[in-house]
């Protein structure tokens, strides 16, 4: 019994995963830059909300007010992101463990993705750790998202897969189930990519059909059952982004230099041998370093290296499928380096609206772990050819010169030819890796990589069992993690420095004082780097020029950089105004409490004093207030207008104004009444209701201990 527990992929994947990140899993230090600073504030957010007992819809704290719920890269609408909100609070360790769940459900994933193909579990397991520990999963934490996307894949592939060759009707849940995870909880891009990676997969098995018509005869109703469960399931996020796209730079066609940048330069391809190497700053490494390792570990890669030499491995016409949508994925990643990224920006839907063509080498990566498995379950039942003891030597032999070529040159002091032509980025530096340049970082993985060669081909001449390889790829991928690890995941500051500098408190929403928005922004910049903006945890309504999200409406960034910001900013968050101007007015030398109606002019309106404004309560999508108006005057909320907002005086409803560019005002007249501003969606609530029970209904049918299938329901 202990065995079988100790050998199963649910204990050895999360202890891997606990061992692999100890920095992580062990509280020593933290994730840093966009992790912190974007993908943790949002996610805080979400469970303040959702432990307040409403809907992370709207939130005060970002920016003067952001559709939360409409970001797609905030995870608002992720059952894993909401279920780790309830339990959790959203600690920063619960940040961690939802990094640590994505990597060990991945290699997870993998695992029976391999298995899916008969594999035996020595190489299942072979393949699914370089999966898990690969150079996209290592470089890419900071953007959170995309580790969420990778975790999904497989189990997106492995249904599918099953769907289009059985026809089964719990396959098509499946399969809509996980694409809607990775709609509401990954990256938009990787979305799209895999959406097109499906379609190819599709036609490749479509072409591969003999009786092609009685095949789509029975293809048709599990796809279209696929396509209506995963629309519901993900309505109420298709229509949160589909609303906002009007309304933020993002949302429109982008440019082709703009889906050109960070692509991947055909050189970083060194990654495959020395991922240390390439996290070097060098001008021939011209793109982000998030996005420039394809590793894999040297043992799939020398299999990798076998599939593509034995004609009879190359003859597997899905090999051949994967290997070649693997050097086509690694073209596309190759963005400003290649015409195919932007052939594809032209020609191909939704290929125009993202960037970064680097992520493209996730689906390279896993293709070109399909050959790399395949052949090494293939080589195991044919162990006593010489193919790759002969790559071995060579690669061997290739790298022994290189290191000794490279320790020459060291000792006689010519290394500059290497060295990082940024040399103030190095002089900056805060530790001694970010130092490194790359030759530097090369010769240090350069005798691991030799070591693990070496020890590989004693293993296969010895001939002994396989396991004792998948140990020693283990092994290699957990000393490569090590290397890259200091580099593009935790940051320099411990656990509980970062903790205390982030300072979570107060949690929810406490009442916002009467203090000016310019008062609020003081000292709301992160001086430590770690999170940029400090506002989302003192919970305090203001802006400072830390932009926080990609998504920021546009409306707000004009407001933002235009002339009257400084005068507006020297009000509370909720306002008489006492001076009305048009849009085109100056403010020089005009009292605070004024405001411009868009496009209109109006004149001036007397505000009586021993008028107040007292805040009853706040929320995430609303705020009372108490109000004493001496004469009648417009009242101003200072967070962006967006439909959904409502406004009530005494529960009446009142019409609301999009004032000073892009904050909300209601006329208010004379006495006392309570003020209502709520952020009340309706068709997103209703859609959310939908998907909710549609998510029952699926998890129920998937659930059933047989099943159903897709006959059953032919045959009535």
């Amino acid at each position: 019994m202990f065995k079988k527990i100790i050998s199963s992929p649910f204990f050895i994947f999360p202890v891997l995963t606990c061992v692999v990140f100890w920095p992580l899993s062990f509280h020593l230090f933290s994730l840093k830059n966009d992790a912190l600073a974007y993908y943790y504030p949002v996610r805080t957010l979400i469970s303040d909300a959702l432990n307040n007992h409403e809907l992370p819809l709207w939130t005060p704290y970002i920016n003067m007010g952001y559709p939360l719920h409409a970001d797609m890269q905030s995870s608002a609408w992720s059952p894993l992101v909401w279920i780790c909100s309830f339990l959790t609070n959203y600690s920063l360790a619960a940040f961690h463990f939802e990094f640590l769940f994505y990597l060990c459900f991945a290699g997870i994933g993998f695992y029976y993705l391999c298995r899916e193909y008969g594999w035996n579990k020595t190489t299942a397991f072979t393949i699914a750790i370089a999966y898990q520990l690969s150079g996209f999963m290592i470089d890419s934490v900071q953007f959170f998202v995309c580790i969420s996307s990778a975790c999904f894949l497989p189990y997106i592939f492995i249904f599918f897969r099953r769907l289009i060759n059985k026809q089964q009707i719990k396959d098509s849940l499946l399969t809509a189930f996980f694409l809607y995870l990775l709609f509401t909880g990954g990256y938009p891009s990787l979305f799209i990519i895999t959406c097109y990676f499906l379609l190819a997969y599709g036609i490749f098995v479509f072409i591969n059909t003999e009786n092609k018509k009685a095949y789509l005869n029975k293809i048709v109703f599990p796809l279209t059952l696929v396509s209506v469960t995963f629309i519901l399931l993900s309505l109420p996020a298709i229509i949160s982004y589909a609303q906002q796209l009007p309304f933020i730079d993002r949302g429109k066609t982008q440019s082709l230099n703009f889906a050109l940048e960070n692509s991947m330069p055909p050189v970083s391809m060194l990654s495959f041998i020395s991922p240390f190497g390439t996290t070097a700053t060098a001008s021939w490494l011209n793109t982000d370093l998030l996005m420039r390792s394809t590793y894999t570990g040297i043992i799939p890669f020398m299999f990798l290296l076998y599939g593509a030499l034995n004609k009879a491995i190359r003859k597997n016409k899905e090999v051949k499928f994967f290997f070649i949508t693997a050097l086509i994925m690694y073209a596309l990643a190759f963005g400003s380096h290649f015409f195919l990224r932007q052939l594809a920006y032209y020609i191909l839907p939704l290929m125009n609206t993202f960037r970064h063509p680097a992520l493209f080498r996730l689906f390279g990566i896993f293709c070109f772990l399909f050959v790399a498995g395949f052949s090494m379950n293939e080589y195991q039942k044919k162990p006593f050819t010489k193919t790759p003891s002969y790559l071995i030597k060579i690669i061997t032999g290739s790298f022994g010169i290189l290191l000794l070529t490279g320790i020459i040159i060291a000792i006689i002091g010519r290394n500059e030819i290497f060295t990082n032509s940024s040399t103030n980025v190095a002089g900056q530096a805060k530790n001694g890796i970010a130092q490194l340049n790359f030759y530097q970082r090369f010769l240090m993985q350069l005798p691991v990589v030799l070591l693990i060669l070496l020890v590989f081909d004693l293993l296969l001449r010895r001939r002994k069992p396989f396991r004792f390889i998948a140990v020693l790829s283990v092994f290699d991928l957990l000393i490569a993690t090590q290397f890259n690890m200091p580099v593009t995941i935790i940051g320099a500051k411990e656990f509980t420095t970062v903790e205390n500098i982030i300072n979570r408190k107060p949690e929810k929403f406490p009442m916002p004082g009467n203090n000016s928005i310019e008062e609020n922004s003081v000292n709301s910049i992160d001086s430590f780097n770690l999170t940029g903006s400090k506002i989302p945890f003192t919970k305090k309504i203001g802006r400072n020029d830390y932009y926080i999200t990609p998504g920021n409406l546009s409306s707000q960034d004009k407001f933002y950089e235009s002339s009257i910001r400084q005068q507006v900013f020297k009000n509370p968050v909720l306002y008489f105004a006492d001076t009305i101007l048009s849009e085109n007015s100056t403010f020089n030398n005009v009292h605070t409490n004024a405001f411009a109606i868009v496009d209109t002019t109006l004149l001036s309106n007397t505000h009586d004093k021993g008028s107040s404004i007292t805040i009853t309560h706040f929320s995430a999508n609303e705020m009372q207030s108490n109000v004493d108006n001496k004469s009648a005057c417009y009242i101003v909320y200072l967070q962006n207008y967006y439909p959904g907002w409502k406004a009530f005086i005494d529960g009446n409803p009142v019409a609301i104004s999009k004032v000073n560019i892009t904050f909300m005002a209601v006329y208010m007249p004379a006495g006392k009444h309570v003020l209502v501003f709520k952020y009340d969606p309706i068709l997103i609530k209703y859609s959310w209701y939908i998907s909710l029970i549609v998510l029952i209904i699926t998890l129920a049918l998937i659930l059933l201990p047989n099943g159903i299938q897709y006959k059953r329901v032919t045959q009535r």
